[in-house]
């Protein structure tokens, strides 16, 4: 079993917040946007959020990346722009995930359980 993830900045460290919203301004990222086609916009918000996933959930930023970008848009951008929202649908994926990777790898009932049990513990 992997071990869970490590939260690496705390959404009520007023320093690190600050740093995140510098790294990653959703107004750069809008303009960048213009006069692109779909799939390249895709790939773009996708190149921006992956990092930021990836702070929080390293095993599964690919698969938790992916999943967010099903969302309109404007739920994207908040999750860019706010540490707090983006844990919040980072939570929301891991709760279908719990689920989803057991069945997926075919895990028997004890490594369920023990994935399960390490996916919650790795909410932030």
């Amino acid at each position: 079993m992997p071990p869970p993830p490590v939260a690496v900045y705390r959404s009520d460290d007023f320093l690190a917040r600050t740093a995140f919203y510098l790294r990653f301004p959703v107004a750069a990222l809008t303009e960048e946007l213009e006069n692109r086609t779909p799939s390249e916009q895709r790939t773009l918000i996708g190149e921006t959020l992956y990092p930021l996933v990836e702070l929080l959930q390293p095993l599964f930023a690919p698969k938790i990346t992916g999943m967010l970008l099903e969302l309109p848009r404007p739920q994207i951008f908040r999750c860019i722009e706010s540490p707090e929202v983006l844990k919040e649908k980072v939570n929301e994926a891991i709760d279908v995930l719990v689920d989803w990777y057991p069945q997926q790898m075919q895990l028997n009932e004890q490594e369920a359980r023990e994935f399960r049990a390490a996916m919650l513990l790795s909410k932030l």
